[in-house]
């Protein structure tokens, strides 16, 4: 509003030449006789509608004289003039009295800024509104400035309407009153099924603007909300370019049966994935009861809000939004490629564990050529990477990049944005389209690219003065395309494992790709303990670039609403929106071609039982059908204020997965399941449906916006449970007061402006559990054999037992909340505390005897308790800096909560399961006292504990002299002093020697914000973090534990070898240097409180830096900014301090919590432009 205003005014001081001339012409009228100069000019206002300016310092206007009546204006004031050494001029609709022949000079004017509760500080007093010539008032509201009379100038001031007038002939006194923004006093914010005034809230809602998402260089809003709310704990599983690997709590976990918020665009259940950040106006977080209450049994575990941007009445006006921009990882990636250095730091962990062997049968002759090689980065002709033995098999010798050959470093990616927007009082629409390329993280014939489109329109219209149409369609719509290997980390249900787990085994930067006879490099005829090829067989996909892999995503919702205004107050709402989704993935694998087999006898084809000549394919649709219907009632009589809204929704959802894999393709070039004729292996269809029906209810009142009260229930029906327990009713209510509309706070006006206090309870339904946990189900699936020799066999799996009487789980939250705001409500701060208590919840029964056949059923039969707090302080003003207007603002905010089972049939306690008292996230480990700092302290040890549960690699050690327990390796203690080290009876009051030794859930969530506008540049800092989270590496965390793991590994950091323990380095964080110290019964199999990682991290989320051309008004173009923007820039973790090559929030956040070889998350630095037409 405050840029329209702006422009409709320069538009005024645009055309004010024009009505000058015509001023000129105008003919005045006196009454016969003399009167004084001040009555002539207050004659010639009145007549003419204009002012006139003069200083009475040069001017007696007490004089009296005979002014000429029939006369233009500039004659008539000629006449009054004459004799005075003055003179009159016109400028727009002023007529300025200066000294003849002399420009009008410029003179001290003084005055003061009040609003109703007195003077204002800190206002900007701009001439003609620009930011170039402006002084600020002091504390009690004075100002002074030069000016010359009739100079146009303006008041802003944060939370106020801009004031704008002229100077005329006044000089001294001078008192402007400006206006308190009532818009944004009464900031609305999207609420279920309607708005409430903000100030008037009396649930727990978070609000974030849309601008603060906007111009970030991010893909999906699910990136882009990450850290915007305290109480939103969004984590990205994955770095995938794809982005859809996300998992949102509101409040942490609302269920162990899990449970994610209810995700509303525009009212319509969606993705966070599937709408485009730049169409975002608000986003509205409703985290109690109260708030959520009137969405039913979906909200339980709270509702996000977006609100996307609409047309605007006005000329048609069109803006673009362009970037390009390069990622990187946000973690190291520079890995050991000097291949001497790595075979000798491999065949030592090799040795000194179970092996008692090397990895890599290098001779000693070799080991000299590898050292004679150790600083080429590239091959030297002189002293080639290859060679071939006495025995003509292929020696490596080289000193290779396995990482920059797999994964690119540098990644490139381009986003487009166009809006159009426009309209009349009738009509009004917008529209936009959006472009996205990103190029993936894999290199050469695995790489990967992702293209985005997106695209939405919507018109509002008044079709009758009593009736009002929207019409919201939107379409998303991604493919993504790799080559290589399949599956990539296991996410996509085809391998537990996928590519970036296994490119971290068999491959040393002595090997190089491709041979100097062209074939595919599989096997090294280097590894001592296995005939294993590269890469567990799966290395050779980054060179043959046949397999092809897409993973296609089509996504439309369209929504048709009519508002019927029956009276003044009352309307009637009813829509439909259909939602469809469709996702094509198709999977093309070849075996490794042109490479030798492991005896280097013949060139061949590779193939094993994952890599392999066939065609997969998997078609997945949702079909959903949404329908509402409600009332509206918005009633005010005297100092009453009433809402109410009732009405219904129906939803139906239906999806369907289809999947098949055959081998045997006859096309090299076609990927069509009727292009293969080979075995079915794969072939199955799942089909599942439900459907919900609400009676929905919410009353709002208010007495003179001082006492707050609201009230809402919701009957749900859902097919997902059987008759007699389909339906459930849920009330809520909440109240608030605002203390500072009361009278009594009148004295703290001045400097606390804003004080309430709220308070909610609720209770919800959760019905996000399966679609027929009541029902008995049979599955098949394909076995690993055959009848018929061709075909694989099916089978029909023992269907699972049944609980009669499954019903809701039931969500009930206690929350206190209190908004405030000090001196002029630049000052705010936000607090809420709240219990909620989810009860009844399904899990499974007591553990039924092997001989009955199946797991045991579900049953209502656990309860949890969570507490937590959410704390938000904003700060915003201006200043002036070098004569020019400053805009600044901050803003932080912090959460937390612990979530405790209160409830769980677990009578002994047992840790195999959940249990009452456990929080959730515990890890329980070992205590570690450190390592041993001598061999003879170790001896000692071993001769009365009995540690081989945790420690028996050390004593299958190859090496016969290390088969014991040494001076480096892990000392752990022996806590219940029954001299062996094991995990008891497995309970918690017999838990062995282990204890709660940290929580794998973040703790102590904050961000925090700050935004500086001057002279056309702008600047926002965004950080996000979490206090603290408890992370044990698990045991295929080859980026962390590496060579202490799996003994060759690919990826070596280069510190490793210095972390390590050596005689020469007794005081190393890791123990003394022992392959397979991960695997079962070892030192790093278990959890202990040494290696026990502290992943709490700060991260510079987002920095921009733009700058606003200064343009003259003009038809063409009306604005054009240019930004700098980086994301995920920085991060500092305690983390750190043991390793560089995980992400905290990776580690954290993974789905896939047996290893750490997922998609790496990307830091991104982009340069772009706004350009609106």
């Amino acid at each position: 509003m405050k840029q329209i205003k702006h422009y409709l005014i320069t538009l005024l001081l645009a055309i004010m030449p024009v009505v000058g001339l015509h001023a000129q012409n105008k003919v005045v009228t006196f009454p016969s006789g003399t009167m004084t100069v001040r009555q002539a000019f207050e004659a010639i206002e009145h007549q003419l509608g204009m002012t006139i300016a003069y200083n009475e310092s040069l001017l007696d206007v007490n004089r009296h004289v005979t002014p000429p009546s029939g006369k233009h204006v500039l004659e008539a004031m000629t006449a009054i003039l004459d004799g005075t050494g003055m003179q009159a001029s016109i400028d727009g609709k002023m007529i300025l009295v200066v000294k003849a022949d002399q420009k009008a000079t410029p003179v001290e004017y003084k005055g003061k800024v009040v609003d109703s509760s007195g003077p204002v500080p800190g206002a900007m007093v701009m001439l003609d509104g620009k930011k170039d010539n402006v002084v600020m008032t002091d504390i009690d509201g004075q100002f002074s400035i030069q000016a010359t009379p009739g100079r146009t100038f303006v008041v802003s001031m944060m939370g106020y309407k801009d004031y704008t007038s002229r100077f005329g002939s006044q000089t001294a006194g001078i008192v402007i009153n400006i206006e308190e923004d009532i818009d944004l006093l009464e900031e609305s914010v999207v609420v279920g099924y309607g708005v409430q005034k903000k100030v008037n809230l009396t649930g727990a809602v978070g609000v974030i603007s849309g601008k603060d998402l906007n111009n970030r260089p991010v893909t999906n809003a699910a990136q882009a909300l990450q850290g915007a709310d305290p109480s939103l704990l969004m984590s990205m599983s994955s770095g995938s370019i794809e982005g859809k690997q996300y998992n949102v709590k509101i409040r942490g976990q609302v269920s162990l049966n899990s449970g994610s918020p209810l995700i509303l665009v525009d009212g319509i259940e969606s993705s966070l994935t599937q709408v485009n950040p730049n169409d975002i106006e608000s986003v509205s977080v409703l985290k109690d009861a109260s708030s959520c209450s009137i969405y039913g049994a979906t909200a339980s575990a709270g509702v996000v809000l977006i609100t996307t941007k609409n047309g605007k009445s006005g000329d048609l006006k069109v803006t673009y939004n362009g970037r390009g921009g390069v990622a990187f990882n946000t973690t190291r990636t520079d890995f050991l490629t000097t291949g001497y250095d790595y075979v000798n730091l491999s065949n030592e962990f090799t040795l000194h564990s179970g092996k008692g062997y090397v990895a890599w049968n290098y001779t000693d002759e070799e080991m000299q050529m590898l050292y004679d090689r150790r600083n080429d980065k590239t091959e030297n002709p002189d002293r080639p990477w290859v060679y071939t033995n006495d025995k003509g098999k292929y020696r490596y010798l080289g000193n290779f990049d396995w990482y920059g050959y797999i994964f690119k470093r540098t990644r490139p990616e381009t986003e487009h944005n166009v809006t159009i927007n426009g309209g009349n009082d009738k009509i009004n629409y917008y529209v936009s389209g959006r472009y996205l390329y990103r190029e993936g993280v894999f290199n050469n014939a695995s790489e990967d690219i992702m293209n985005g489109y997106s695209f939405r329109a919507k018109v509002n219209a008044h079709v009758k003065p009593w009736l009002h149409y929207t019409g919201n369609m939107s379409y998303e719509g991604s493919a993504y395309n790799y080559g290589g290997f399949w599956e990539q980390d296991g996410s996509e249900d085809l391998k537990s494992q996928g590519i970036l787990w296994n490119i971290t085994q068999n491959i040393s930067p002595t090997i190089v790709p491709v041979n100097p006879d062209g074939t595919t490099t599989m096997y090294t005829n280097g590894i001592q303990f296995a005939d294993s090829p590269i890469a567990s067989g799966r290395g050779g996909v980054f060179t043959d670039g046949r397999n092809k892999n897409s993973r296609k995503v089509n996504s439309w919702i369209i929504t048709n609403r009519l508002v019927f205004d029956l009276i003044k107050w009352l309307n009637i709402t009813a829509d439909y929106t259909y939602r469809r989704r469709d996702n094509l993935n198709s999977y093309r694998s070849y075996p490794t071609a042109n490479t030798w087999d492991k005896n280097m006898k013949t060139i061949t084809e590779l193939s094993n039982g994952s890599v392999y000549d066939f065609y997969h394919e998997a078609r997945t649709y949702l079909n959903v059908h949404v329908a509402n219907a409600y009332l509206n009632v918005n009633k005010s009589w005297g100092n009453h204020n009433l809402t109410a809204v009732a009405g219904m929704q129906f939803q139906d959802s239906r999806s369907s997965t289809s999947t098949i894999r055959q081998k045997g393709s006859i096309s090299d070039k076609l990927a069509f399941i009727n292009m293969a004729q080979g075995t079915i292996e794969r072939a199955d269809e799942k089909n599942t449906a439900y459907r919900t029906l609400g009676f929905f209810a919410r009353v709002n009142y208010d007495w003179k916006g001082r006492y707050l009260l609201e009230v809402s229930g919701r009957q749900d029906g859902s097919s997902r449970f059987a008759r007699g327990n389909r339906w459930a009713f849920y009330p809520s209510a909440s109240a608030g007061w605002r203390l500072s509309e009361e009278n009594f706070w009148g004295g703290l006006k001045g400097w606390w402006d804003n004080a309430k206090i709220r308070a909610s309870y609720g209770s919800l339904g959760n019905q996000q559990v399966s679609n027929y946990s009541y029902i008995s189900t049979l599955t098949t699936s394909m076995m690993n054999y055959t009848f018929d020799s061709t075909n694989l066999a099916g089978k029909v799996s023992t269907p699972g037992a049944i609980t009669d009487g499954l019903t809701w789980e039931t969500v009930i939250t206690y929350n206190l909340g209190a908004d405030l705001g000090f001196f002029g409500n630049r000052l705010n701060a936000s607090a809420d505390f709240y219990i909620r208590d989810t009860k009844d919840m399904l899990t499974s029964s007591q553990e039924l005897p092997a001989v009955f056949g199946t797991s045991s059923p579900k049953i209502n039969g656990a309860n949890l308790r969570t507490k937590g707090y959410e704390i938000t302080l904003s700060w915003k003003d201006q200043v002036k800096a070098a004569g020019k207007p400053l805009y600044y603002s901050i803003a932080g905010s912090l959460g937390d909560y612990v979530t405790t089972i209160t409830k769980f049939d677990n009578p002994t306690r047992s840790l195999g399961q959940h249990y009452v008292g456990e929080r959730l996230g515990d890890i329980w480990g070992y205590q570690v006292a450190g390592l041993f700092k001598t061999d003879e302290e170790a001896a000692e040890y071993q001769s009365r504990i009995n540690d081989k549960a945790v420690n028996d690699v050390v004593y299958k050690c190859g090496v016969a002299s290390m088969a014991k327990l040494m001076a480096g390796d892990v000392k752990f203690v022996d806590r219940n002093g029954d001299g062996i080290i094991n995990t008891g009876e497995n309970t918690v009051d017999k838990p062995g020697d282990r204890y709660i030794i940290g929580n794998n859930r973040p703790r102590y969530t904050y961000s925090f914000k700050g935004d500086i506008d001057w002279y056309g540049f702008n600047l926002s800092v965004f950080f996000q973090g979490v206090g603290h989270c408890d992370w044990m590496p698990p045991k295929n965390c080859s980026y962390f534990w590496s060579l202490y793991g799996f003994p060759a590994s690919s990826f070596v950091p280069t510190d490793f070898a210095s972390r390590t323990w050596t005689e020469d380095r007794r005081n190393s964080y890791f123990p003394r240097r022992r392959g397979y110290e991960t695997y079962s019964n070892s030192a790093h199999a278990v959890n202990t409180d040494r290696y026990l990682q502290n992943a709490a991290y700060i991260r510079l989320k987002n920095i921009t830096l733009g700058y606003t051309l200064p343009l003259k008004p003009n038809k063409a173009v009306e604005k054009v900014r240019f930004y700098v923007t980086g994301e995920n820039l920085w991060y500092w973790s305690p983390m750190k301090r043991h390793t560089k090559y995980v992400d905290p929030e990776v580690a954290t956040a993974s789905s896939k919590q047996d290893d750490d070889c997922i998609y790496p998350f990307s830091r991104t630095v982009s340069l772009g432009i706004d350009i609106t037409f």
